[in-house]
Protein backbone atom coordinates (compact mmCIF):
# COMPACT_ATOMS: atom_id res chain seq x y z
CA UNK A 1 0.00 0.00 0.00
CA UNK A 2 2.63 2.38 0.72
CA UNK A 3 4.62 2.15 -2.41
CA UNK A 4 0.96 2.84 -4.60
CA UNK A 5 0.30 5.77 -2.18
CA UNK A 6 3.62 7.26 -2.74
CA UNK A 7 3.34 7.05 -6.00
CA UNK A 8 0.17 8.70 -6.18
CA UNK A 9 1.13 11.32 -3.66
CA UNK A 10 4.13 12.50 -5.50
CA UNK A 11 3.03 12.76 -8.62
CA UNK A 12 -0.17 14.82 -6.68
CA UNK A 13 -3.23 12.57 -8.12
CA UNK A 14 -6.55 13.45 -7.42
CA UNK A 15 -8.13 12.94 -4.37
CA UNK A 16 -10.73 10.74 -5.00
CA UNK A 17 -8.75 8.42 -6.94
CA UNK A 18 -5.89 8.37 -3.52
CA UNK A 19 -9.08 7.98 -1.27
CA UNK A 20 -10.19 4.49 -3.62
CA UNK A 21 -6.49 3.46 -3.72
CA UNK A 22 -6.36 3.58 0.20
CA UNK A 23 -9.87 1.61 0.20
CA UNK A 24 -9.13 -0.88 -1.67
CA UNK A 25 -5.82 -1.98 -0.54
CA UNK A 26 -7.16 -1.75 3.25
CA UNK A 27 -10.01 -4.03 2.28
CA UNK A 28 -7.20 -6.53 0.28
CA UNK A 29 -4.94 -6.11 3.44
CA UNK A 30 -7.71 -6.48 6.04
CA UNK A 31 -5.19 -3.76 7.72
CA UNK A 32 -6.55 -2.16 10.65
CA UNK A 33 -7.87 1.26 10.76
CA UNK A 34 -5.41 2.34 13.76
CA UNK A 35 -2.49 1.11 11.43
CA UNK A 36 -3.81 2.37 7.43
CA UNK A 37 -3.93 6.11 9.85
CA UNK A 38 -0.12 5.45 10.82
CA UNK A 39 0.69 4.40 7.19
CA UNK A 40 -1.38 7.76 5.70
CA UNK A 41 0.98 9.66 7.80
CA UNK A 42 4.23 8.25 6.93
CA UNK A 43 3.53 8.11 3.68
CA UNK A 44 2.22 11.96 3.28
CA UNK A 45 5.45 13.34 5.22
CA UNK A 46 8.19 11.09 3.19
CA UNK A 47 6.39 12.79 0.39
CA UNK A 48 7.20 16.19 1.39
CA UNK A 49 10.21 17.71 -0.41
CA UNK A 50 12.40 18.57 2.37
CA UNK A 51 15.66 21.31 1.80
CA UNK A 52 18.37 20.74 3.47
CA UNK A 53 18.50 23.24 6.59
CA UNK A 54 16.04 25.91 5.70
CA UNK A 55 13.96 25.83 8.44
CA UNK A 56 11.11 27.71 7.01
CA UNK A 57 11.00 26.03 3.81
CA UNK A 58 10.88 22.94 5.75
CA UNK A 59 7.67 24.25 7.62
CA UNK A 60 5.87 25.47 4.70
CA UNK A 61 5.94 22.50 2.79
CA UNK A 62 5.06 20.10 5.70
CA UNK A 63 2.10 22.40 6.46
CA UNK A 64 1.23 22.59 2.83
CA UNK A 65 1.02 18.59 2.44
CA UNK A 66 -1.00 18.34 5.41
CA UNK A 67 -3.72 21.15 3.71
CA UNK A 68 -3.25 19.21 0.88
CA UNK A 69 -4.59 15.87 2.00
CA UNK A 70 -6.77 16.42 5.08
CA UNK A 71 -9.40 15.24 3.16
CA UNK A 72 -7.60 12.17 2.92
CA UNK A 73 -6.70 11.90 6.33
CA UNK A 74 -9.98 12.84 7.44
CA UNK A 75 -11.42 10.32 5.38
CA UNK A 76 -10.23 7.53 7.63
CA UNK A 77 -9.97 9.22 10.80
CA UNK A 78 -13.39 8.87 11.46
CA UNK A 79 -13.55 7.85 15.65
CA UNK A 80 -11.90 9.41 18.48
CA UNK A 81 -9.61 6.97 18.82
CA UNK A 82 -8.57 7.05 14.75
CA UNK A 83 -7.52 10.74 15.43
CA UNK A 84 -6.09 9.91 18.71
CA UNK A 85 -3.74 7.61 17.04
CA UNK A 86 -2.70 10.31 14.32
CA UNK A 87 -1.95 12.75 17.01
CA UNK A 88 0.37 10.04 18.78
CA UNK A 89 1.98 9.52 15.06
CA UNK A 90 2.10 13.24 14.32
CA UNK A 91 4.10 13.58 17.83
CA UNK A 92 6.38 10.70 17.50
CA UNK A 93 7.55 11.80 14.28
CA UNK A 94 8.04 14.99 15.30
CA UNK A 95 10.04 13.86 18.76
CA UNK A 96 12.42 11.52 16.15
CA UNK A 97 12.75 14.44 13.32
CA UNK A 98 14.84 17.24 14.47
CA UNK A 99 13.39 19.43 11.30
CA UNK A 100 9.46 18.45 12.31
CA UNK A 101 10.49 19.36 16.07
CA UNK A 102 9.38 22.78 16.65
CA UNK A 103 6.46 21.91 13.89
CA UNK A 104 4.04 19.76 16.09
CA UNK A 105 2.33 22.38 17.40
CA UNK A 106 1.54 23.89 13.97
CA UNK A 107 0.46 20.45 12.31
CA UNK A 108 -1.94 19.90 15.31
CA UNK A 109 -3.27 23.31 14.87
CA UNK A 110 -3.42 22.58 10.50
CA UNK A 111 -5.28 19.26 11.21
CA UNK A 112 -7.86 20.86 13.94
CA UNK A 113 -8.40 23.53 11.53
CA UNK A 114 -8.99 21.10 8.27
CA UNK A 115 -11.49 19.39 10.53
CA UNK A 116 -8.81 16.29 10.96
CA UNK A 117 -8.86 16.30 14.72
CA UNK A 118 -11.18 17.09 16.90
CA UNK A 119 -11.06 19.52 20.01
CA UNK A 120 -12.07 16.78 22.04
CA UNK A 121 -9.18 15.12 20.51
CA UNK A 122 -6.39 17.62 21.43
CA UNK A 123 -7.69 18.11 24.76
CA UNK A 124 -7.92 14.50 25.94
CA UNK A 125 -4.28 13.95 24.36
CA UNK A 126 -3.28 17.34 26.51
CA UNK A 127 -4.84 16.11 29.71
CA UNK A 128 -4.43 12.29 29.64
CA UNK A 129 -1.91 11.51 26.40
CA UNK A 130 0.12 8.31 27.14
CA UNK A 131 2.72 8.91 24.62
CA UNK A 132 5.73 9.90 26.25
CA UNK A 133 7.71 10.84 23.36
CA UNK A 134 8.67 14.62 24.01
CA UNK A 135 5.70 15.10 25.64
CA UNK A 136 6.75 17.89 27.98
CA UNK A 137 8.58 19.78 25.33
CA UNK A 138 4.95 19.69 23.03
CA UNK A 139 2.48 20.29 26.05
CA UNK A 140 4.41 23.53 26.42
CA UNK A 141 4.44 24.32 22.59
CA UNK A 142 0.94 23.14 22.43
CA UNK A 143 -0.26 24.87 25.56
CA UNK A 144 -1.72 28.46 23.56
CA UNK A 145 -3.60 26.44 21.13
CA UNK A 146 -5.56 24.36 23.85
CA UNK A 147 -6.00 27.67 25.85
CA UNK A 148 -7.58 29.00 22.88
CA UNK A 149 -9.87 25.95 22.89
CA UNK A 150 -10.99 25.74 25.88
CA UNK A 151 -11.93 29.61 26.10
CA UNK A 152 -13.67 29.05 23.08
CA UNK A 153 -15.54 26.51 25.12
CA UNK A 154 -16.25 28.26 27.82
CA UNK A 155 -17.89 31.05 26.01
CA UNK A 156 -20.19 28.66 23.68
Amino acid sequence: MKSALTTQITEEADISDVIETVKLRVKDAKLPDTEVVRVLWDVLMDAVQWSGKNQQQNANSALRQVKTWAELLNTFCTTGKLELELLYKVQTQCYEDAKLMKLFPEIVRSLYDQDVLAEDTILHWFRKGTNSKGRQNFLKALEPFVNWLEEAEEEE
